[in-house]
Protein backbone atom coordinates (compact mmCIF):
# COMPACT_ATOMS: atom_id res chain seq x y z
CA UNK A 1 0.00 0.00 0.00
CA UNK A 2 3.10 2.38 0.92
CA UNK A 3 4.01 1.82 -2.54
CA UNK A 4 0.92 2.33 -4.37
CA UNK A 5 0.57 6.13 -2.34
CA UNK A 6 4.33 6.78 -3.35
CA UNK A 7 3.88 5.95 -6.91
CA UNK A 8 0.54 8.53 -6.53
CA UNK A 9 3.12 11.27 -5.20
CA UNK A 10 5.42 10.30 -7.61
CA UNK A 11 2.85 10.91 -10.46
CA UNK A 12 1.42 14.41 -8.66
CA UNK A 13 4.79 15.42 -8.33
CA UNK A 14 5.60 14.80 -12.57
CA UNK A 15 2.15 16.18 -13.74
CA UNK A 16 3.09 19.45 -11.50
CA UNK A 17 6.12 19.68 -13.00
CA UNK A 18 4.76 19.16 -16.91
CA UNK A 19 2.31 21.55 -15.82
CA UNK A 20 4.87 24.37 -14.53
CA UNK A 21 7.00 23.81 -17.83
CA UNK A 22 3.51 24.47 -19.68
CA UNK A 23 2.46 27.23 -18.37
CA UNK A 24 6.30 29.20 -18.65
CA UNK A 25 6.32 28.05 -21.79
CA UNK A 26 3.06 29.45 -23.09
CA UNK A 27 4.58 32.71 -21.25
CA UNK A 28 7.23 33.06 -23.70
CA UNK A 29 6.90 35.90 -25.78
CA UNK A 30 7.90 35.89 -29.54
CA UNK A 31 6.37 39.32 -30.20
CA UNK A 32 4.05 40.52 -32.85
CA UNK A 33 4.69 40.49 -36.05
CA UNK A 34 6.42 43.39 -37.23
CA UNK A 35 7.67 44.51 -33.80
CA UNK A 36 11.40 44.94 -32.26
CA UNK A 37 10.71 41.21 -30.67
CA UNK A 38 9.84 39.70 -33.49
CA UNK A 39 12.45 37.68 -35.27
CA UNK A 40 11.46 37.05 -38.65
CA UNK A 41 10.98 39.66 -41.29
CA UNK A 42 8.42 39.94 -43.57
CA UNK A 43 8.33 41.39 -47.31
CA UNK A 44 5.69 44.00 -46.09
CA UNK A 45 7.66 45.04 -43.33
CA UNK A 46 11.06 45.39 -45.28
CA UNK A 47 8.77 47.04 -48.31
CA UNK A 48 7.62 49.85 -45.45
CA UNK A 49 11.17 50.53 -44.55
CA UNK A 50 12.34 51.25 -47.99
CA UNK A 51 9.60 53.19 -48.74
CA UNK A 52 10.36 55.30 -45.33
CA UNK A 53 14.28 55.44 -46.93
CA UNK A 54 13.08 56.77 -50.14
CA UNK A 55 10.80 59.02 -48.37
CA UNK A 56 13.76 60.46 -46.81
CA UNK A 57 16.11 60.94 -49.44
CA UNK A 58 13.17 62.90 -51.23
CA UNK A 59 12.88 65.26 -48.32
CA UNK A 60 17.12 65.75 -48.35
CA UNK A 61 17.30 65.91 -51.75
CA UNK A 62 14.06 67.50 -52.99
CA UNK A 63 12.43 70.16 -51.42
CA UNK A 64 13.62 69.66 -47.93
CA UNK A 65 15.29 72.99 -47.51
CA UNK A 66 18.81 71.62 -49.61
CA UNK A 67 19.79 74.05 -51.56
CA UNK A 68 21.81 73.48 -54.93
CA UNK A 69 24.66 74.50 -53.57
CA UNK A 70 24.52 71.76 -51.21
CA UNK A 71 23.62 69.34 -53.94
CA UNK A 72 26.43 70.25 -56.53
CA UNK A 73 28.75 70.09 -53.01
CA UNK A 74 27.36 66.62 -52.84
CA UNK A 75 27.99 65.81 -56.22
CA UNK A 76 31.22 67.14 -56.24
CA UNK A 77 31.95 64.66 -53.04
CA UNK A 78 30.91 61.89 -54.60
CA UNK A 79 33.17 62.62 -57.79
CA UNK A 80 36.09 63.25 -55.63
CA UNK A 81 35.22 59.67 -53.55
CA UNK A 82 35.08 58.32 -57.41
CA UNK A 83 38.15 59.44 -57.94
CA UNK A 84 40.13 58.41 -55.07
CA UNK A 85 38.40 54.87 -55.57
CA UNK A 86 39.32 54.44 -59.17
CA UNK A 87 43.27 55.65 -57.80
CA UNK A 88 43.05 52.68 -55.11
CA UNK A 89 42.01 50.35 -57.96
CA UNK A 90 44.62 51.08 -60.59
CA UNK A 91 47.63 51.26 -57.50
CA UNK A 92 49.42 48.05 -57.90
CA UNK A 93 48.00 45.90 -54.91
CA UNK A 94 50.60 46.19 -51.94
CA UNK A 95 52.01 49.53 -53.35
CA UNK A 96 53.96 47.67 -55.10
CA UNK A 97 56.33 48.98 -58.12
CA UNK A 98 54.75 48.76 -62.10
CA UNK A 99 56.88 48.99 -65.52
CA UNK A 100 55.42 51.14 -67.78
CA UNK A 101 56.17 51.27 -71.57
CA UNK A 102 55.67 54.16 -72.96
CA UNK A 103 55.71 55.25 -77.06
CA UNK A 104 54.82 58.13 -79.64
CA UNK A 105 53.64 61.20 -77.62
CA UNK A 106 51.97 59.21 -74.95
CA UNK A 107 51.99 60.98 -71.72
CA UNK A 108 52.31 59.31 -67.90
CA UNK A 109 49.82 61.43 -65.90
CA UNK A 110 50.33 60.93 -62.43
CA UNK A 111 48.10 61.56 -58.59
CA UNK A 112 49.51 62.77 -55.34
CA UNK A 113 52.73 61.12 -53.80
CA UNK A 114 53.65 58.71 -57.41
CA UNK A 115 57.11 57.84 -57.51
CA UNK A 116 58.13 57.16 -61.13
CA UNK A 117 62.00 56.45 -62.24
CA UNK A 118 63.01 56.34 -66.15
CA UNK A 119 64.85 53.33 -67.11
CA UNK A 120 64.97 53.56 -70.73
CA UNK A 121 64.44 55.86 -73.61
CA UNK A 122 63.91 60.00 -73.43
CA UNK A 123 61.11 61.96 -71.68
CA UNK A 124 60.16 65.04 -70.85
CA UNK A 125 58.72 66.78 -67.65
CA UNK A 126 54.78 67.64 -67.49
CA UNK A 127 54.32 70.44 -64.65
CA UNK A 128 51.29 72.84 -63.60
CA UNK A 129 51.28 75.94 -62.29
CA UNK A 130 51.97 75.44 -58.99
CA UNK A 131 55.26 73.41 -59.80
CA UNK A 132 56.91 70.46 -61.16
CA UNK A 133 58.28 67.36 -60.55
CA UNK A 134 60.67 67.19 -57.59
CA UNK A 135 64.12 64.91 -58.49
CA UNK A 136 64.64 62.93 -55.35
CA UNK A 137 67.86 61.77 -56.45
CA UNK A 138 69.47 65.18 -57.85
CA UNK A 139 67.88 67.42 -55.42
CA UNK A 140 66.09 69.70 -57.47
CA UNK A 141 62.54 70.71 -58.98
CA UNK A 142 62.19 69.77 -63.00
CA UNK A 143 60.65 72.38 -64.71
CA UNK A 144 58.55 72.13 -67.45
CA UNK A 145 59.85 69.92 -70.74
CA UNK A 146 63.10 69.51 -68.84
CA UNK A 147 64.72 66.13 -69.51
CA UNK A 148 64.24 63.41 -67.60
CA UNK A 149 67.14 62.00 -65.66
CA UNK A 150 67.64 57.94 -66.52
CA UNK A 151 67.41 56.14 -63.20
CA UNK A 152 66.52 59.15 -60.95
CA UNK A 153 64.22 59.22 -58.65
CA UNK A 154 61.16 61.30 -59.18
CA UNK A 155 58.22 62.45 -57.21
CA UNK A 156 54.55 63.53 -58.05
CA UNK A 157 53.74 66.44 -54.93
CA UNK A 158 50.24 67.34 -56.19
CA UNK A 159 47.36 65.59 -58.21
CA UNK A 160 47.17 68.58 -60.68
CA UNK A 161 48.19 67.01 -64.12
CA UNK A 162 52.09 66.35 -63.73
CA UNK A 163 53.90 63.64 -65.25
CA UNK A 164 56.27 63.13 -68.05
CA UNK A 165 55.39 62.40 -71.90
CA UNK A 166 57.30 60.55 -74.79
CA UNK A 167 58.28 61.49 -78.00
CA UNK A 168 59.57 58.04 -79.14
CA UNK A 169 59.99 55.45 -76.68
CA UNK A 170 60.15 55.25 -72.69
CA UNK A 171 60.20 52.61 -69.56
CA UNK A 172 59.41 53.44 -66.91
CA UNK A 173 59.01 51.74 -63.34
CA UNK A 174 56.23 53.91 -61.56
CA UNK A 175 54.35 53.08 -57.80
CA UNK A 176 51.49 54.88 -56.85
CA UNK A 177 48.61 56.08 -59.53
CA UNK A 178 48.87 57.00 -62.79
CA UNK A 179 47.46 57.49 -66.31
CA UNK A 180 48.50 56.58 -69.21
CA UNK A 181 47.03 59.16 -72.06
Amino acid sequence: MRQKIKKHYIFIILMLLVTVVAVDASNISFGQPGSSDDPLVTISYVEKRIEQLKYYIDEKLGGGGTSNTEIQRLIEENEILKKQVGQLMTTSSGGGLEIVELRNGQKLICGAGTEIILRGGAAKAIVSSLGGLSDLTGGTDLVANQAIPANHLLLVPRDDGRGVYVENYAIFIVRGYYEVR
